[in-house]
């Protein structure tokens, strides 16, 4: 703070830089001299988790009651920062709390143990690292406890910082960051589409905070290397974690530059940008594609006509069947691409063969964008590291390449709430019908997509389908796991559960042979959906799709980054199963962890709007037969937006389950051309159920249904 002479001097040395403009030597001297306001302090900083995290929510708080900065709110700008100035009088420390308006990332936290010199600013940014490392000073391990109890011990917070930052060395030595790196003040230039970044921004993309699944205890990693390295404390510091790959040091930069090629892609009018297609393809041979595109797009997937070489291939669709819903889309004509996420890394194998897959370094990434509307989405894509593939007009060497499997086969977990709005069903009177949450995982094999049929005239179907891994029946034993069917429904994609033994000669469709549409496997549910009863674990139920104690799943084994190997059998006729040959087999990972049954009452759910209740009224006017049904929702900021609705109606006749995709930013669609059988409330099972799916950006899965019955 300057003090009433400095401030004095100040004020003299600029009235006498006035004299070239007209001051006077004399007759001037004896005017009054305002006194000089001292200029304001700020606090600023940047909230990121690798990409900028913008337009976030920012809460700072001091040890006073009341808000410390003179801006009644802040939000992130597009490159995540944000900027305090701080009222007069206020002193640190100051806590930070950024929350992510799309929900998917967990409150994030920081704190500034320094006051701000008078017209001074200090850096304070906001990531998973410095979140955790609040985490470490905490009691409780709740980063936010620290915000609540309104203190620091700042000498305690150094020591934490400095054991980890000891413990990342050879990762910030690797990726070439700033000699005095701080997590909480080393200016952050985070990485956007128009925007390359800095090392500090790297550090994010490269070192992840984990839960260690062991001890529950946060935890250090690197993209390359999931191993969980504990992370240090202010008085245990910690092992140190090792320096990744070269590919990984490269991998930044190169979704930066995927980011800029997209964005200039799309900012190609779609007449210009799609230049010629193919409508005439057939679902089993991947549908539709754009197969010539403008100038600007054309080397953003790598293929045999530029330096890549390598033909784009992902889960059966090439690169013009998987972008061509973007491509044509007028509402993406203006779309702006956020730099993607590294969703999981996979170093080469120095043993295999050069240039083979298996030893170039891939990565799975998530590109995330906002249409001309405004509206968000994404596509989940791998790229692959080809060595001597770059040149000064694309300076990496890094592709999007897609995944090289050929058969449209998926894998998500996935959360549900299920809402029964019949007053009487309860726990007691109906265990299988009430309102619960409930997470599981979905392994979604296309029956009817590419790489379903093979042999002479595509006679060969795609019949039976295993799949093992860590949690699963057998645990990744060899012919053990899930074993899927083809279904017997003629308009149904997805195949069925047939057993959960591995056997591919014994099991029944869905565990009964009868009911379809059972792709899911759930794993827990909760007793209600609110109160006590959405914190408390429920018996499942028991059939087939639900797991059971007797089955042998283990679900905390079930987690970010497993892999599980996936068996796809051939053959003319289910019976003929036994001597089915397994065409294909590879594996697929899990990029997102479940969500616990318990905890989906914390996530940021829509509510059904005023048609969707409508249609549920027993005693309404739509309780007959519809041949056109309105579903609409209320749209909570932080959730995510619906991408699907399907109507579902069970009764005496069976089930009926007509759906419709859901444009971005829609608040209601119609569901025509269909008949929905009435129900009866007093009749079990007649049933009506609306499910939403969300728009999720992760590649995870989450639905809600509502429901009488």
């Amino acid at each position: 703070m300057k003090t009433a002479t400095q401030r004095h001097a100040l004020a003299l040395a600029g009235l006498c830089l006035l004299t070239v403009y007209g001051c006077g030597g004399g007759g001037g001297g004896n005017d009054p001299i305002a006194p000089v306001t001292p200029a304001a302090s700020k606090l600023e900083g940047t909230a990121a988790t690798g990409a900028a995290l913008a337009n976030a929510s920012v809460s700072i708080t001091d040890t006073t009651s009341t808000a410390p900065c003179e801006q009644t709110t802040i939000t992130t700008s597009a490159l995540g920062s944000y900027s305090c100035t701080l009222k007069a009088g206020r002193t640190a420390p100051f806590f930070i709390v950024v929350t992510d308006p799309t929900g998917n990332t967990p409150a994030m936290v920081s704190v500034q143990t320094t006051t701000p010199a008078a017209g001074a600013n200090l850096t304070v940014n906001v990531t998973p690292l410095t979140t955790a490392i609040l985490a470490q000073l905490s009691p409780d391990g709740n980063p936010l406890s620290i915000v609540s109890s309104k203190t620091v011990d700042a000498v305690k917070l150094d020591a934490v910082v400095g054991n980890v930052l000891a413990q990342l060395a050879p990762v910030l030595t690797a990726i070439g960051a700033p000699a005095n790196y701080n997590p909480f003040t080393t200016s952050i230039t985070a990485a956007t589409a128009n925007n390359t970044g800095n090392t500090a921004d790297l550090v994010l993309d490269v070192v992840r905070v984990v839960v260690n699944p062991a001890t529950g205890g946060l935890a250090l990693t690197t993209i390359d290397n999931p191993t969980p390295i504990p992370m240090a404390t202010a008085t245990t510091p910690g092992t140190v974690v090792a320096a990744p790959t070269q590919g990984v040091t490269t991998l930044s930069q190169a979704s930066q530059i995927a980011a800029q090629a997209f964005t200039a892609c799309f900012a190609v009018p779609t007449a210009q940008r799609v230049l010629t297609k193919n409508i005439a393809i057939a679902p089993s041979a991947g549908g539709p594609t754009v197969t010539s595109v403008a100038p600007a797009c054309e080397d953003i997937v790598s293929s045999t006509k530029n330096a890549g070489g390598i033909e784009f291939l992902q889960n059966g669709y090439n690169a013009g069947q998987i972008f061509y819903g973007l491509l044509t889309s007028d509402t993406m004509t203006g779309a702006q691409f956020s730099v993607p996420e590294i969703m999981a890394y996979f170093a080469g194998d120095p043993l295999a063969v050069s240039g083979t897959p298996a030893s170039r370094d891939r990565a799975v990434i998530n590109i995330r964008f906002l249409d001309a509307n405004g509206n968000p989405g994404n596509a989940i894509r791998v790229a692959a590291r080809i060595p001597g593939s770059s040149s000064p007009a694309r300076n990496t060497e890094w592709w999007l390449v897609g995944n090289q499997q050929p058969v449209d086969v998926s894998l998500s977990s996935q959360v549900r709430r299920v809402e029964q709005l019949n007053p009487a069903v309860t726990l007691a009177s109906r265990p299988n019908r009430i309102s619960t949450f409930q997470t599981g995982i979905n392994f979604n094999f296309n029956a009817k997509g590419p790489g379903s049929t093979s042999g002479t005239g595509g006679l060969d179907l795609l019949q039976l389908a295993r799949v093992s891994g860590p949690g699963l029946p057998g645990n990744g034993a060899v012919g053990s796991g899930l074993v899927y069917v083809r279904s017997t429904t003629g308009a149904q994609t997805s195949m069925d559960l047939y057993n959960k033994t591995g056997s591919l000669t014994v099991g029944s469709q869905c565990g009964n042979g009868v009911t379809t549409n059972c792709p899911n496997i759930w794993f827990a549910r909760t007793q209600g959906t609110s109160g006590t009863a959405a914190t408390s674990l429920e018996v499942n139920q028991n059939n087939a799709v639900w797991a059971q104690a007797t089955d042998g799943f283990t679900p905390a084994a079930v987690v970010k980054g497993a892999v599980y190997k996936v068996e796809l059998f051939y053959g003319a006729t289910i019976t003929a199963a036994g001597g089915a040959r397994a065409l294909h087999t590879y594996n697929k990972v899990l990029l997102t962890d479940m969500v616990q049954a318990t905890q989906a009452v914390n996530l940021p759910w829509n509510s059904p709007g005023s048609q969707t209740l409508a249609a549920l009224d027993p005693n309404g006017s739509l309780t007959a037969a519809q041949t056109n049904l309105v579903v609409d929702w209320l749209q909570n900021p932080s959730a995510q937006q619906v991408g699907s609705v399907n109507v579902i109606t069970d009764n005496a006749t069976g089930s009926f389950g007509p759906g419709k995709s859901v444009a971005r930013g829609a608040l209601s669609v119609t569901i025509d051309n269909m008949t929905v059988p009435s129900f009866v409330a007093t009749t079990a099972p007649a049933m009506r159920t609306f499910l939403f799916g969300y728009r999720m950006l992760d590649g995870s899965i989450k639905t809600a249904g509502y429901q009488y019955n």
